[in-house]
């Protein structure tokens, strides 16, 4: 932090640092951006691997690389590792990462924005030695910096990565000298398989079975926007996991596409997200535990030469919120286990790129994550995400404050608040996003724009068991604003309806510029909701319409409460009433099953049918497996028997199609006809809502669990 200076690493953590065995298995890792360390150990088994002979692994070497089939989601982050000696002898690795501003390419920042292959892209670096015995190597270090507009920034950076490895080897080399070689090895080794038989135990508890997810990614390319299908079966037997990826869509010609290391990096990462409640943050225990396939040529498995400039927050993330899915799924179904689901943590990134010249008359290039590292967390099954949580990336994460950012690059924030009616409903609802605005300031113009944002034309932090999706991200740019006459008149706007100009909606991905007179708005996607919406509790609503989390009119369409905005209290006779309508528009509006004991759905009975019903299985806390005169059978949690569990229980439900800004007004803004439609479950009896799922019109229901029972 301290050599960097960078804000993205000084406060934001965009950083991270792992130790590795000799072989390059993940020990430990810090707790700031995973990605990082993830990309560590991918260098440093290739290092391992194929250096060995030429150029060798010598005492004090270290090796750099933003390599994307090698070592990093993208070429923007970049790492370097350190084989560990003692007395000549390889001992292990450290490695430390960073996200740098620019490593050059055709244009500046991280995305090459309409680029068809990584030919289009900056160029990656593989792993090579950039210090030698303790010395940095000058041609290498030339070779890496000549390519960057911010060269000055990634010298300093690289000698922030060098100095952490100095640190650990430091700090490993002072245990090794009191207790030993032998020591270190075997503690290193104890550490990854202790993790892993604590792993292997949790999952022994859970119930085996295949739990489904498919969600869509929407990426503009030169004016065109295509969507990408990420299909996963999670498979639980045993103490052992599979995620299969078959059936996803084929790669993006550049700049989305999951590489190969990005896979297992994605997969890892939310493995050790999921289960940290009882392994520490040791990567080996999960590789070791885990089966991963995947289809290569497919945007979660792309192969050579396919583009990833924007590797680790498009495809990476949709791989995320897939495992996040299933293995909440399957947390859900065992009530010991129920209270570590979580659902998605605010759907996709949205970041802005700046590069120019600065206030001060030299080159500046920055990351702006305001909305990216403080979208809405996903909700637990007890109780709601965190405001501005954040992703799950990485537990030190933060953003800049205002005043430095404004310090450091030529801009002004108008403000920087939670997005109202971005949390995604739910009985526990998701965290509220964070939106935010800013002008540029000091300078006539900053020539480089770049926007990247995915999840802008479709909801990805879906929720679960009835819970909706937070907010898609939201871009927009009012040109040629009366900002200034606004300062001049004392008025400092509290969001973007207050400022007038021409209002440009730039594509999800693109490159333009800003001038003085323009501002710029951006808003992040909050966190998926859990369970029904109109089963949460009237007062916790009033509680977010009062601190500006939901409006009213939501607050009734949504929640079914309506407030009483003259105390502001809650209404407690209206709500019962309007909660009640919203069953009835369920009820009028849904398509119904066959019903119990037709020849469609043949003897599944009625709740008051002889025999005892013995519970067997939960899908969830509101629906499960039961038996009940030798045959198994989906019973809802008001008592109604809905059919057989052979059957596909989604079939057994009523069902609605709607259109995806059922769920806020921050959901669709920018497609005239749009291409996805929220499929709502519920039970044919009492109504409650069971699932809600983002699909295409008229697409089969997905069978998104079966149990080996």
């Amino acid at each position: 932090h301290s050599i960097s200076g960078s804000p993205s690493v000084a406060q934001s953590n965009d950083c991270n640092v792992a130790l590795l065995n000799v072989e390059g298995e993940g020990v430990m890792i810090g707790a700031t951006l995973a990605t990082h360390a993830a990309s560590c150990i991918h260098t440093a088994k290739y290092v391992y691997r194929e250096f060995q002979e030429n150029p060798g692994i010598g005492v004090d070497d270290m090796f750099l690389s933003n390599h994307p089939y090698i070592s990093t989601p993208h070429q923007t982050c970049a790492v370097i590792v350190a084989p560990i000696h003692w007395e000549s002898k390889l001992i292990g690795w450290s490695g430390a990462g960073i996200h740098l501003p620019d490593v050059g390419g055709p244009v500046p920042g991280q995305v090459a924005v309409g680029a068809q292959s990584i030919f289009e892209e900056p160029t990656p670096m593989p792993p090579v030695k950039l210090v030698e015995a303790g010395v940095i190597r000058k041609d290498i270090e030339e070779d890496w910096l000549v390519r960057s507009r911010t060269r000055a920034q990634n010298a300093l950076d690289m000698r922030a990565k060098i100095a952490a490895n100095n640190t650990i080897k430091r700090r490993v080399l002072e245990i090794v000298g009191r207790y030993g070689p032998e020591v270190m090895a075997s503690v290193m080794e104890r550490i990854i398989e202790v993790a892993e038989a604590r792993l292997r135990s949790v999952l022994k508890e859970l119930p085996d079975g295949t739990w489904r997810y498919t969600g869509y990614l929407d990426y503009n390319d030169r004016g065109q926007t295509t969507f990408y299908t990420c299909k996963l079966a999670m498979t639980k037997e045993d103490d052992s996991l599979t995620f299969d990826f078959s059936g996803s869509s084929e790669q993006a010609p550049a700049v989305i596409n999951c590489t190969p290391v990005t896979l297992m990096s994605s997969m890892m990462i939310q493995m050790l997200n999921y289960f940290g409640y009882v392994i520490p943050l040791c990567p080996g225990a999960v590789t070791r535990v885990v089966k991963l396939v995947a289809e290569p040529g497919t945007f979660v498995n792309s192969t050579w030469p396919a583009g990833a400039s924007k590797g680790t927050t498009a495809a990476s993330y949709t791989v995320r919120h897939a495992v996040a899915t299933c293995v909440s799924k399957m947390f859900a179904a065992s009530p010991a286990h129920r209270r570590q689901l979580l659902t998605i943590a605010q759907g996709q990134m949205s970041l802005s790129e700046l590069v120019g010249t600065d206030q001060r008359g030299e080159p500046f290039g920055g990351v702006f994550m305001d909305a990216c590292l403080t979208g809405g967390f996903g909700a637990r099954s007890f109780k709601d995400g965190v405001d501005s949580g954040g992703p799950l990336a990485g537990a030190r994460i933060s953003i800049p404050n205002v005043e430095r950012n404004e310090f450091r690059y030529p801009i002004l924030y108008l403000f920087r608040k939670h997005g109202m009616d971005t949390a995604g409903p739910g009985r526990f609802r998701g965290g509220a996003s964070t939106g935010y605005a800013f002008t540029p300031h000091d300078v006539d113009r900053i020539p480089n724009h770049t926007v990247h944002g995915l999840g802008y034309q479709v909801p990805t932090a879906l929720g679960l068991n009835g819970g909706y999706p937070g907010n898609t991200n939201q871009f927009l740019a009012k040109r040629e604003s009366n900002i200034w006459e606004l300062f001049g008149a004392g008025i400092m706007p509290a969001d973007i309806e207050g400022v007038s100009g021409v209002t440009e909606i730039p594509p999800g991905i693109s490159f333009s510029y800003l001038n003085r007179a323009d501002v710029y708005w951006e808003l992040g996607s909050g966190g998926g909701g859990y369970g029904d919406p109109i089963e949460r509790e009237p007062d916790q609503v009033l509680t977010d319409v009062v601190n500006g989390l939901v409006s009213p009119e939501w607050a009734e369409r949504i929640y079914g409460v309506v407030i009483d905005p003259r105390i502001p209290a809650v209404d407690g006779e209206a709500t019962r009433g309007r909660r009640e309508a919203i069953k009835g528009e369920r009820r009028a509006s849904a398509t119904l099953p066959p019903g119990p004991g037709s020849p469609e759905s043949p003897g599944a009975g009625s709740p008051d049918s002889p025999g005892d019903v013995v519970p067997v299985q939960d899908i969830n806390e509101f629906i499960q497996i039961v038996e009940r005169g030798g045959r198994r059978l989906v019973r809802c949690r008001c008592g109604e028997i809905l059919g057989p569990a052979a059957d596909n229980y989604k079939d057994l439900l009523a069902v609605y199609e709607g259109p995806c800004s059922r769920s806020g007004p921050h959901t669709l803004t920018t497609v005239a006809e749009p291409r996805y439609v929220y499929r709502e479950f519920y039970c044919p009896s009492c109504f409650l809502l069971h699932d809600v799922e983002v699909v295409e019109p008229g697409a089969a229901v997905e069978r998104d669990v079966e149990f080996k029972v």
